[in-house]
């Protein structure tokens, strides 16, 4: 087989070049300290950090949907513990005006505070998040949730819905309460009666010197109404920083998994560079020496 002096000038400038890209390619690796620069330099690897990555921003949208909603569920439970302390007052003002020592008078005082308390309930029902949505509104977040239309007569205008919050591939929670189970339909002898409407009536019997003592069963039935929701509020939070960890734990082996990918070592690197820049310098008087035998240096 014959091999002209062109063919053999072409071969050595092919590995020329050749040995030229292999160190430019370890040269930009080094600079990098990536061992994937170009997806041409690994496909098959290029595509799987492209996968990794999108692992790692949905799962980071997951914590970032738990801090939201821990937040949220944090700031109901601090409502509903003041709501408490102000039930609690109110069923401690009823005993009082229940004593019949007390005149008129002292149950129009004590009228007055329930009153302030009934103002008080309203209000932390009427909360917002930090986002400035309602929260005890339901799907209904940027309506007023509860109204007094007429004295004595108030109104839920929210929804009964709640809120589902994905924290996780296969997991959502729930991020708050509606209104309409926390507030309004609390069990009553009558079937269900809200808070805002036994508070306006025990108010209402001081003040005519009529104390009912049925407030105070109706006040023991919406605590402990309050008390469940504040114990699901509690599960919840628990469920969410278990997800948190879970959601952690993937992140951390996703960064494992692309570092194995991704990541340069510098060791076999530098050997490497060594070993290509020695191929180059043998390439290059290689072509030094092919130059030199073409037979048209000697005619």
């Amino acid at each position: 087989m014959r091999i002209s002096s062109m063919q053999m000038f072409r071969q050595s400038v092919d590995s020329m070049l050749d040995q030229q890209s292999n160190l430019a390619r370890t040269q930009n690796q080094l600079a990098s300290g990536k061992r994937i620069v170009n997806p041409s330099d690994d496909p098959t690897g290029a595509a799987s950090l492209i996968g990794l990555a999108e692992s790692s921003r949905i799962t980071e949208q997951y914590q970032r949907n738990i801090d939201q909603a821990r937040a949220r569920l944090e700031l109901e439970d601090s409502v509903l513990a003041s709501v408490v302390d102000n039930v609690q007052r109110a069923r401690e003002l009823t005993i009082q005006g229940l004593n019949s020592t007390n005149s008129a008078r002292d149950r129009d005082a004590i009228a007055k505070e329930i009153r302030q308390i009934l103002a008080e309930v309203t209000g932390l029902a009427n909360r917002k998040d930090g986002t400035g949505n309602y929260l005890f509104g339901g799907f209904e977040v940027k309506t007023v949730p509860v109204t007094e239309t007429a004295p004595g007569s108030f109104v839920y205008n929210g929804d009964s819905g709640q809120r589902q919050i994905q924290v996780g591939p296969a997991r959502q929670i729930s991020d708050g309460d509606a209104g309409q189970s926390v507030f309004m339909d609390i069990p009553s002898v009558a079937g269900v009666e809200d808070i805002f409407t036994t508070l306006h009536s025990l108010a209402t019997d001081l003040e005519s010197n009529t104390p009912n003592g049925a407030s105070l069963d109706q006040f023991d039935n919406a605590l402990d109404n309050f008390l469940n929701v504040r114990a699901s509020i509690g599960a919840r939070l628990n469920a969410l920083d278990s997800q948190r960890d879970n959601n952690a734990a993937f992140l951390e082996q996703l960064e494992i998994t692309r570092s194995s990918i991704e990541d340069l070592d510098y060791a076999e690197a530098a050997a490497r560079l060594s070993h290509e820049s020695i191929a180059l310098q043998a390439a290059q008087q290689a072509f030094v020496k092919v130059q030199n035998m073409s037979l048209f240096n000697y005619l």
